[in-house]
This record gives C-alpha cells, sequence and structure tokens, in this order.
C-alpha cells in the first residue's frame, strides 16, 4: 500500500536552516508509512503529540526518540525499498540543529531546550602552549555568550590586512557580495542575522567562494566574522572539502587562516 501525500504545515519563520533541513528531512520519513501518526507514536514509544511537535518545528527530538521513530517507519516500509534519508543522516542533521554555529548567534539553539545548567567547557592548562587551539577555544566560548565585539568605526571602515596574509596579486579582486551586509547586521546589533550569513557561508560554499568571503572579512576589519566562516567550515563532515578549502586558502597565501581552520578541526572531531 503506497502512504497518501500529507497536507504539512509551513515552516514556524523563525527556526534556523540547520533546524528547517532536519524537519523536511522528519517529514520525508513519515511520508514512507501509511499508517497513522499515532500508530507511528505508539510503537516508537512516545506521545502522538511529542511527534507532531518535532515534525512541525516545535522541538528538535531526542536521540533515543528520533531513533525509535526511524525504526518504526523502517518497518513499515519494509519491502518498498530505502528511505529517503538514512539514519545517520538524520542524526547528523540533528546534531547541526542542536549546535550553535559560529560566533554571533545561537543557531540551532530554540528556548525550549536550552539547559540553564549547560557551562561552556574550560580549556586545558596545556593549551597555553597552542595559541591557535587557545583561540579556537575562545572563540567558541564568546558563541555560546553570543558575543561578537565589533565597534560602529570597525565595521564601517576597511582596514588593509598586512600583506604577508594574503596574496598581493590576487587581493584586489577577492570581494565578497555579503561583507557589507554582515558589517550593517553587526553594527545594527543583528547578530542572529549576521550569524546565519556566516554559517551559510562556511556549511555551504565552494572553496574558492570562502576564500573571496574570507578574504574580503579580513579587508574590511571583520576578523570575527572571517573566523566564524572558518570554524564553520572545520565544521563540515565531508572532510575532503575541508582540505581542498584549506588548500585553495593556502595558494592564496593564507596560511594563517589554514592554520586556525585546521585547529578548529581537529576540535571539532575530537
Amino acid at each position: 500500500m503506497t502512504p497518501k501525500p500529507r497536507t504539512w504545515k509551513e515552516l514556524p519563520p523563525g527556526i534556523t536552516a540547520a533546524h528547517g533541513a532536519l524537519v523536511t528531512a522528519l517529514r520525508e520519513i513519515r511520508e514512507c508509512s501509511a499508517r497513522t501518526q499515532a500508530d507511528i507514536a505508539r510503537d516508537a514509544h512516545q506521545e502522538p503529540t511529542t511527534l507532531s511537535n518535532h515534525l512541525n518545528a516545535g522541538r528538535i527530538p531526542d536521540e533515543a526518540l528520533l531513533r525509535g521513530f526511524y525504526s518504526v517507519v523502517e518497518k513499515d516500509a519494509s519491502g518498498r525499498g530505502p528511505l529517503p534519508h538514512t539514519l545517520e543522516f538524520l542524526l547528523e542533521l540533528r546534531i547541526r540543529a542542536k549546535k550553535k554555529h559560529c560566533l554571533c548567534c545561537s543557531v540551532g539553539y530554540p528556548v525550549t531546550t536550552t539547559s540553564p545548567q549547560a557551562k561552556p567547557p574550560q580549556p586545558a592548562s596545556h593549551s597555553v602552549k597552542r595559541p591557535d587551539r587557545m583561540r579556537a577555544r575562545h572563540l567558541r566560548r564568546e558563541a555560546r555568550q553570543h558575543a561578537f565585539p565589533i565597534s560602529q568605526e570597525r565595521a564601517g571602515v576597511p582596514v588593509p590586512r598586512s600583506k604577508g596574509d594574503r596574496h598581493p596579486a590576487d587581493a584586489a579582486e577577492l570581494t565578497w557580495s555579503e561583507t557589507g551586509v554582515v558589517a550593517r547586521y553587526l553594527a545594527d546589533g543583528r547578530k542572529r542575522d549576521a550569524g546565519f550569513l556566516l554559517w551559510q557561508a562556511g556549511a555551504s560554499y565552494s572553496a574558492t567562494e570562502i576564500v573571496v568571503a574570507v578574504s574580503s572579512c579580513r579587508a574590511a576589519g571583520l576578523d570575527d566574522a572571517a573566523e566564524a566562516i572558518l570554524i564553520n567550515v572545520a565544521e563540515r563532515t565531508d572532510r575532503q572539502a575541508v582540505l581542498m578549502i584549506a588548500a585553495a586558502l593556502d595558494k592564496a597565501g593564507r596560511h594563517g587562516d589554514v592554520t586556525f581552520m585546521l585547529t578548529a578541526a581537529m576540535r571539532a572531531v575530537g
């Protein structure tokens, strides 16, 4: 029996891109079962209202609930081919939806799921000898505190970087169209909007586009914005893409950015 397509509610406008991607994937999985949502929820050992909340972006599901939901639908769809998404993919989307993606926003952290007891991890004492790693930890701690220090003057007036940190022949050609938008958002206190642009760049841009975005932010004096992009690149699960971006940055003469990004990547997998 082929499941009848459902009519879903529109996603709330306030959710993040990562959370929206997770909900869309969950809905596509749910479409693979011809049974009622109440039956699916019962067999997955959760309340129907809980499952409905997950499918309508009310909350990000706990891992156990997500696994239970997937297992039930997988059995219902047995014999009709694989589900549109793997469980591993859904779990990865859940992690992205739950984490803070950059320096200036709380992407993926709805108020209802924030734990008041959560404390930022303390850096180990030996990391004092590793300034790049110490810097990455500092930036992540700032992200949890919604800190993105930048003055009005710094946001509005481009500040040239030293030639040692960029390729002299290419520097004048590297202009990211969103640089001014990010600067205005930060100057206006719109940290969440700026954070979304930076997360989107780091999570989806090609190697060439990353070089352009990072170089443009550095040239405009938006160092924290550039490093937010690099942190989001480092958190990509496609490690080959991360290496290609590192190679592109190195070719452009951005050796300091390569070191920073690879340090953040080591922390992301560690």
